[in-house]
């Protein structure tokens, strides 16, 4: 859930927290986080997703305050996954890196891929056939109210994906993918999914990142442009960064 904290512009008689802007005993600004524990590798981290910033007009001035104070956090992976261009260039300066996130649409043809999966939308096939910190994922984004959930069944291997309907011109025809549990299962069973969502789901294609899939899926059309993506970590590599736990998938 969101954690807001206080920096105090003088007049105030609020103790020193970390990020709303006050002046005055007045909240002049906010930037709100998002933040997690994972497992990463077999370690717990510390994740801060940045989600919104905003100060009134006449205190903009003051609005580095909150930034020094949420990047002042220390043993704390940071990430920032819709940053608008100005604030990219902030965060290049504060020791952030762009993620790479090349994507591609597949388009939903019934007979590509080989392997078979049985897919299930059903929450409790879902939360029985997950488990560990995966089905602690499920069961944290189950009320997010963008974030469609499906697991793919194959023997007794399990992928669990998170997806959303991605307009374009305005037309719902498209799958977005935000997390894959198993990206190996999941390019298997492609076909599977492809057919799932054609026929259950009305769609045309899914748009997915090469890297929540371990590489390009063929057959698929490169997207001529992807979202700029940012991250700052001195524990986590790009590899171990996701989109739970973000408005990515939590925001309405």
């Amino acid at each position: 859930m969101a954690w807001r904290a206080t920096v105090n512009l003088p007049g105030s008689s609020a103790p020193n927290h970390g990020f709303l802007l006050r002046a005055d005993d007045r909240v002049v600004g906010a930037y709100l986080a998002i933040y997690s524990t994972r497992s990463i590798n077999g370690h717990l981290e510390r994740f801060c997703n940045l989600y919104d910033w905003f100060t009134v007009p006449e205190y903009r001035t003051h609005s580095l305050s909150m930034v020094r104070a949420i990047v002042g956090q220390r043993d704390v992976t940071f990430t920032d996954l819709t940053p608008i261009e100005p604030v990219q260039k902030l965060n290049l300066r504060l020791g952030f890196s762009y993620l790479e996130t090349a994507a591609a649409a597949i388009p939903h043809l019934p007979w590509i891929g080989l392997a078979r999966a049985r897919i299930s939308a059903d929450p409790a096939v879902i939360a029985s056939t997950l488990s560990g910190d995966v089905r602690t994922y499920f069961e944290d984004h189950l009320d997010c109210h963008r974030s469609r959930h499906l697991v793919l069944i194959r023997g007794d291997q399990s992928c669990y994906v998170i997806w959303s309907r991605h307009r374009i011109k305005r037309i719902p025809l498209f799958v977005s993918i935000q997390y894959i549990s198993n990206p190996s299962l999941f390019r298997e069973s492609i076909g599977s999914l492809a057919r799932y969502f054609l026929l259950r789901q009305g769609t045309v294609a899914t748009i997915v990142e090469d890297r929540l899939t371990a590489g390009r899926i063929h057959p698929s059309v490169r997207m001529p442009r992807s979202r700029q993506r940012m991250f700052r970590s001195s524990t986590v590599s790009p590899d171990g960064i996701d989109y739970l736990y973000s408005e990515i998938t939590f925001a309405p």
